[in-house]
């Protein structure tokens, strides 16, 4: 699993891209992330896996937690 301190910079990161203005990364960062808090892959922004490449230590919960504080809607409707 995660460690609370990869989360928290994840996070950091992905704020401060967000004040950077990297819109476009970003979004493509959040479809995968909102794909892998769902148990997917990452697959679902169109680039190839991700989880197992980049985040093979990571549960679902990790994924929930940066999607969470990002606000970024993970939740199946």
């Amino acid at each position: 699993m995660a460690t609370n301190q990869e989360i928290q910079y994840r996070i950091a990161h992905f704020q401060k891209m967000e004040e950077q203005g990297m819109s476009s990364m970003l979004y493509s960062i959040e479809t995968q992330f909102v794909h892998m808090a769902q148990g997917g892959d990452g697959t679902a922004a169109m680039e190839g896996e991700i989880r197992n490449t980049y985040y093979s230590s990571w549960e679902d919960e990790s994924f929930q937690k940066v999607c969470d504080e990002m606000g970024w809607e993970w939740r199946m409707q």
